[in-house]
């Protein structure tokens, strides 16, 4: 995404919200957020709820947008937009959030309206719901199909490819003048249903090696942690077998040191002539030592509760490694809903499946 595109594509999230430009220069753009964008890319969390709570009226934001950092105005503060910027993905995620769903009507023209006799008559709209999906085939590996699909909801047919219809048609928020809408004879669960069989068609068709071959590497990986676990069940077992050894057949050697006391639990003494800090630290004492002599109380370290704790078996642990093994491997499909609309429209696309 080169950063023209990225002011193209702010310049129509702004324009879809009637944001008030102040100022567009070829480097930046100023503007005045409405409310919807404020409260989604504003980072005023706590001014909204204040605002919202003792009815007060609302003091737009005004941001600077810059699309060139060596070009930002002078003497205001801009802020740098590109593709991975934090305020970018603001806007990623409130455009999917206010357009994931919509309603369109197609305009049509006078000319359609007029009868033979040059009188306008009423024009009737068809109800299609447009849905896109994104199908991932997912196992060590990934793969995601794009599928763009219209049902008819007045008569029950399924098309493929259905934003490129939509995108010759001229399509507005509100119903033309002189046209009405046909009922819906399926309702939109129905309609999503058919959709789910008309992928379950496709995906039938679809070359299934890729799942065969995750399920092999599936039980190559399964073998090589069952061969692991056996090996270490062995080596466990070996230990146990050996007779025990006392300790006098392997004497402590006489250079060894005694176990070093606590030093918690230490009371050093410090020498009466010792007055202050600075002369007890320049006579090589430690002021810990100097605190304690002195009567500071020194804090307990904290105990870490281990009452709770166990540690896993090697049969726990092989379990848990088996069931990662098959959620990372074991071949699966994932339908996610992109975006949908409603959609009333006077053309009739190209039926490429009738139901």
């Amino acid at each position: 995404m080169q950063q023209d595109q990225v002011r193209q594509y702010v310049e129509r999230y702004l324009a879809s919200f009637s944001s008030h430009i102040v100022e567009a220069h070829p480097d930046y753009l100023t503007v005045k957020l409405p409310v919807e964008v404020d409260k989604d890319i504003g980072n005023r969390p706590f001014y909204w709820s204040w605002v919202e709570k003792m009815n007060l009226a609302y003091q737009p934001l005004i941001l600077t947008f810059a699309f060139h950092p060596e070009a930002s105005p002078e003497g205001q503060r801009a802020e740098y937009l590109h593709l991975g910027a934090g305020r970018m993905q603001q806007i990623f995620d409130s455009t999917k959030k206010h357009g994931q769903f919509v309603c369109m009507y197609e305009q049509v023209p006078r000319e359609g309206l007029l009868s033979s006799s040059g009188r306008r008559r009423s024009m009737p709209l068809v109800p299609w719901l447009g849905l896109n999906l994104k199908v991932s085939l997912l196992c060590d590996k990934k793969r995601d199909i794009l599928l763009y699909m219209g049902v008819n909801l007045h008569e029950p047919r399924i098309v493929h490819d259905f934003p490129s219809v939509l995108y010759r048609l001229p399509l507005s928020p509100a119903i033309p003048d002189y046209c009405f809408t046909l009922e819906r004879r399926i309702a939109i669960p129905q309609a999503a249903q058919l959709v789910q069989q008309e992928v379950a068609r496709m995906l039938e068709k679809e070359d299934q090696t890729w799942a065969q071959e995750a399920r092999t590497r599936l039980e190559e990986e399964r073998a090589i942690l069952q061969a692991y676990y056996e090996e270490l069940a062995l080596r466990e077992k070996e230990p146990e077998d050996q007779p025990e050894e006392s300790s006098a057949d392997h004497p402590e050697p006489e250079d060894a040191l005694p176990e070093e006391p606590e030093i918690m639990n230490q009371t050093v003494e410090v020498p009466a002539q010792t007055a202050s800090l600075d002369e007890y630290r320049s006579s090589g004492g430690r002021i810990l030592d100097f605190l304690r002599a002195n009567g500071i109380p020194v804090t307990p370290r904290e105990q870490i509760d281990q009452t709770e704790w166990r540690k896993s078996t090697p049969s726990e642990e092989r379990q848990r490694r088996m069931e990662e093994l098959s959620w990372q491997y074991e071949p699966r499909i994932e339908i996610k809903l992109i975006n949908a609309g409603l959609f009333y429209l006077h053309s009739t696309p190209q039926t490429r499946r009738i139901l």
